[in-house]
């Protein structure tokens, strides 16, 4: 197996603070220690109803359960391990005989969602597996999932009486079913059977794509993901999330180059300004250029493809410990994903939910409860919470859906990458308020960092390290202004080639003060302008300013301008500034917290504006 640059912390070692902190811990309250919703989505696979509708009720445990092991690791809350036990062991009462966990029945698998859905047991099963301090449950999981994969690898593949694994789903070129690549090569971690590695080895053979090869488009690199035969945002990236497994355990160098080939077109084509992706729906559509224009079909940037987004970059960053995944990772979390975190818990009434029924019809539900996560991102003259994402009821009276489900995946690796371990020491990679404790040698050593991402203006940096010698690597963001490093008052000269400035030293009771700035700055496409602070998005809350109302100013595209930071008394904001724009003022605020008044269906929000 090839090794990690950078490693995760382990649960406990770290613990975030900040706006960052109080939503992690909104959504451990309000969502994950919730044994109620636990016990209704363990209950689909006893249901078997998703075969009557095609749906997708079988991915709601699997996925929620991945967010929520990631969320331990960052809080080390054993409240919430205690429920996940529970949940686990409820699940694992589900296993028929033929050892099948589905949500479809057997005269109806293996179509539509199924194999999606099926993927996600195992990806939640063996997420829980990493942090589970029980051998006994451990066994009883992995020999659980090795039925469940065994039962799939006799029925779905290559060989007479089989199905080909791109035959299994009518949806997407079944990039969906493909997907379930990354719960083999995780099969194969958990036990090193290498028939796990084998069949891995067969879908990625597939090109994971009905007509067309995902890996060898990103390698001939002569069209970029938005012009694919099949643009469907989430699969896609879900499937090279599987890719990237896969190369961990072949060592093959072009998996581990389409994967960043794919990443780094997505960046050039389709990452928009708050770190979302795909303004047709949950379609990738060039969002670069489009992301200025009204959402051509109701919605855009779905939350699952943004959630998607972070985790194939955090793996990425893991792997080759390169400073632009953390960057990445950085601006989707600050923006788009703190931005569809319903923090102020309201009933998202408003938000339109819609649900398949037996024979594909559609009903719209305008009575439901709150969720904790918004389903999509708006950044034009629009407002939040207008739709609820890959809806299906789940019983009592309840519906739940794919983007509801997937969040906590995204806030919890806002909890863990700011501060990761290397072979030399630590990475820096986001100035956030954070807590580390650790041992170094045979010695805890402890690092307190002091830093609000929102004012992106440096770090101070308490380190206790006991007269042992390690690394710190700070990151330099690309968007930093004077970036500058004091130790104990006296400034350092080092090397940030890589993107990092290497610190190496025996570390006593020091102080490392981090200096830089992030002026605001316009950005101009199609004729439309917006603001940013570093990696943040600023944005127009109607609470606070006429949207509709074209912005007379002038400077240049990526220029800084004259912002004057104010107090916001309407709505709760991490930042708001004042720009001049003509006669008149603009106030702006952050994107994360902006129009977020969901009940509200004259609350809008807007991150481009007409220039007048």
């Amino acid at each position: 197996m090839i090794d990690t640059k950078l490693k995760t912390l382990a649960p406990g070692e770290i613990h975030l603070g900040g706006y960052g902190a109080e939503i992690i811990e909104y959504i451990t309250e309000e969502q994950l220690l919730d044994s109620g919703t636990w016990s209704l989505l363990v209950d689909q696979f006893r249901r078997c109803e998703d075969g009557i509708n095609n749906g997708w009720r079988g991915e709601y445990w699997g996925k929620m359960m991945r967010g929520a092991a990631l969320t331990y690791r960052a809080t080390k809350n054993e409240k919430l391990y205690a429920i996940l036990v529970d949940t686990v062991e409820d699940m694992l009462s589900t296993q028929d005989s033929l050892g099948r966990f589905s949500t479809y029945s057997q005269d109806t698998e293996f179509r539509s969602w199924d194999m999606w859905a099926r993927k996600y047991v195992i990806l939640g099963m063996a997420y829980f597996y990493d942090i589970c301090k029980s051998r006994a449950l451990k066994d009883k999981i992995k020999k659980a999932l090795i039925r469940h994969a065994h039962y799939i690898m006799a029925k779905v593949g290559e060989g007479e009486g089989k199905i080909g694994i791109l035959d299994t789903s009518e949806h997407i070129g079944a990039m969906n079913s493909a997907s379930i690549l990354e719960a083999f090569v995780r099969m194969y971690s958990i036990t090193g059977d290498d028939r796990y590695l084998d069949y891995s080895g067969y879908i990625v053979s597939t090109g994971m794509c009905r007509g067309t090869d995902l890996v060898g488009l990103c390698l001939k690199g002569d069209v970029y993901p938005y012009q694919f035969p099949v643009t469907k945002a989430y699969e896609m990236m879900s499937c090279f999330e599987g890719v990237l497994e896969y190369y961990k355990y072949t060592g093959n160098s072009e998996h581990l180059m389409a994967v960043e080939s794919f990443v780094d077109m997505l960046v050039r084509t389709d990452i928009t300004i708050i770190g979302g992706a795909g303004c047709k729906h949950e379609f990738l559509d060039n969002s670069a250029v489009t992301q200025t224009e009204p959402a051509s079909d109701v919605v855009m940037q779905e939350t699952c493809v943004t959630v998607t987004f972070m985790k194939l970059c955090a793996k990425l960053l893991l792997l080759t410990g390169k400073p632009k995944y953390a960057e990445y990772i950085e601006k989707s979390g600050l923006n788009a994903m703190y931005g569809a975190v319903n923090d102020g818990k309201q009933t998202m009434r408003r938000t339109v939910v819609r649900t398949w029924l037996d024979g594909g019809r559609m009903v719209m539900i305008d009575d439901h409860e709150s969720f904790p996560f918004d389903s999509y991102s708006p950044l034009y003259r629009d407002r939040r919470g207008k739709r609820c994402g890959g809806v299906q009821f789940i019983g009592e009276g309840r519906c739940y859906g794919c983007c509801v489900c997937i969040g906590s995946a995204g806030t919890a690796i806002m909890g863990l990458v700011p501060v990761l371990r290397s072979e030399e020491g630590f990475a820096v990679n986001m100035y956030s308020d954070c807590k580390v404790s650790t041992k170094v040698g045979d010695k805890r050593v402890r690092l307190s960092m002091r830093a609000n991402p929102y004012e992106s203006n440096g770090a101070r940096i308490s380190i206790d390290g006991k007269g042992e010698s390690f690394e710190i690597s700070l990151r330099v963001p690309t968007w930093a202004v004077g970036f500058t490093v004091k130790i104990n008052g006296e400034e350092i000269v080092a090397d940030t080639a890589d993107g990092y400035l290497h610190i190496n030293r025996a570390w006593c009771k020091d102080r490392l003060t981090v200096s830089f700035r992030a002026p605001v700055k316009m950005r101009l496409i199609n004729g439309k302008i917006a603001f940013t602070k570093g990696p943040i998005a600023l944005a127009m809350d109607s609470r606070l300013i006429n949207i509709n109302s074209p912005i007379d100013v002038r400077a240049k595209d990526g220029k800084s301008i004259r912002a004057r930071r104010v107090s916001n008394d309407k709505f709760a904001s991490n930042i708001a500034y004042e720009i001049e724009a003509g006669e008149g003022k603009v106030i702006l605020t952050d994107y994360s917290r902006s129009g977020k008044n969901f009940d509200d269906n004259d609350s809008l929000v807007t991150v481009w504006q007409k220039i007048k």
